[in-house]
């Protein structure tokens, strides 16, 4: 990857066109930070082991064929995209096949740091979130076109969804004595790596909170269980805490909180209303397995069973949502939902997605429900 870091001069060239303007009516550039939940692509595409992002049926919905999402078709990170009406931002692995010129024209938009596995620790052996912020240190070290204009005008994607609590699940055999002493040092973590970039010159933030860690079919089976709420509530605090405390101490600094898990439970409230059925069913669902989509015997058939129609599941596998789970998410956390006296958000910090952008003077697109 150093040889990555000679081109910067052609970084240097093409960004500066970039720098130095008022303030742009779009955001400058999208990066993102964490795990599969927003990986686009950073798993190595030739590992057995670990590429099963790319392989079919991935990309089902999507773009027909796998393209190193964990999901049916596009995720988050694809819709902060369409909101911002931004290209995806390329996968900071992908940079290593480029040369200096291409490379210098993919990352000016932004880039892709989160690992698909990833948390705050190295529980999985993936790069970790204080990792990929030291990724992102490097790459933009000593380039003059990511100025602190353009640098303050580019938004954050941080999505840390749970594997450093799944991780210690599988270690204890699921029992969850001593879980609950692993909430603040992720939590922590999380803080302290929006601190990290934000000193770096980055100044707009989304945060998400966890996945409901009983309400995925990989654990919860068939329903949401209460096994793991006082977790969930810890981790919300803790990290709603943290995020005050950022307010407090860098006044520049705008900051939100994606409420994955209020998100998720509405339309687990309300699936009707999305169109969906079988909740706790995943459309790509392993054949005497537990939670591995993908796989195929030694002749090539595979081990795994595709539902008919992809659009009325939430789930894909047995952790991860499909496009359309995705899509209703993303469309609560841009609108909210209407009510009698008062519109529920599922953003803390804004009222909404919309709103937050809008705030800090960027234009917002909208996603369709």
């Amino acid at each position: 990857m150093d040889a990555m870091f000679t081109c910067l001069f052609f970084l240097i060239t093409i960004l500066s066109l970039f720098a130095g303007r008022g303030n742009a009516e779009k955001a400058r550039a999208l990066f993102v930070f964490g795990d599969s939940y927003a990986d686009t692509g950073n798993q190595d595409p030739y590992n057995q082991s670990v590429n099963q992002a790319w392989r079919r049926p991935y990309g089902l919905t999507w773009p027909g064929y796998p393209a190193g999402r964990f999901s049916s078709g596009k995720i988050q990170t694809d819709l902060w995209g369409d909101i911002l009406g931004l290209p995806v931002p390329i996968p900071y692995e992908l940079l290593k096949s480029h040369k200096c010129k291409v490379i210098a024209k993919k990352i000016r938009q932004g880039v892709n740091f989160a690992v698909g596995g990833s948390g705050i620790f190295r529980d999985y052996g993936f790069t970790t979130v204080p990792q990929q912020v030291k990724q992102f240190k490097k790459l933009i070290g000593g380039s003059q076109g990511f100025d602190s204009h353009k640098l303050s005008r580019s938004v954050v994607l941080i999505s840390v969804a749970g594997n450093d609590y799944g991780a210690f699940l599988s270690r204890s055999n699921g029992s969850i004595k001593g879980l609950i002493d692993l909430v603040n040092p992720v939590v922590s973590g999380i803080i302290e790596a929006v601190k990290d970039l934000y000193e770096s010159g980055l100044g707009n933030f989304a945060v998400s909170n966890m996945f409901d860690l009983g309400c995925t079919p990989q654990i919860g089976k068939t329903s949401c269980i209460s096994t793991y709420d006082n977790i969930t509530a810890l981790h919300i605090r803790l990290l709603r805490e943290g995020v005050e405390s950022l307010r407090s101490n860098f006044k520049e600094i705008s900051i939100i909180i994606s409420d994955l898990v209020s998100a998720t439970n509405y339309i687990f409230s309300n699936p009707g209303k999305y169109g969906f059925v079988d909740l706790f069913v995943p459309c790509c669902a392993a054949k005497g397995r537990i939670d591995i989509c993908g796989e195929v015997d030694q002749v090539g058939r595979p081990l795994y069973e595709v539902c008919s129609e992809v659009d009325k599941k939430f789930y894909w596998d047995y952790i991860h949502p499909t496009q359309q789970g995705w899509t209703a998410i993303m469309w609560l956390y841009s609108n909210g939902v209407k009510g009698d006296n008062k519109t529920m958000s599922f953003i803390e910090g804004a009222p909404n997605i919309i709103a937050w952008l809008h705030s800090i003077g960027f234009v917002a697109y909208n996603v369709s429900s």
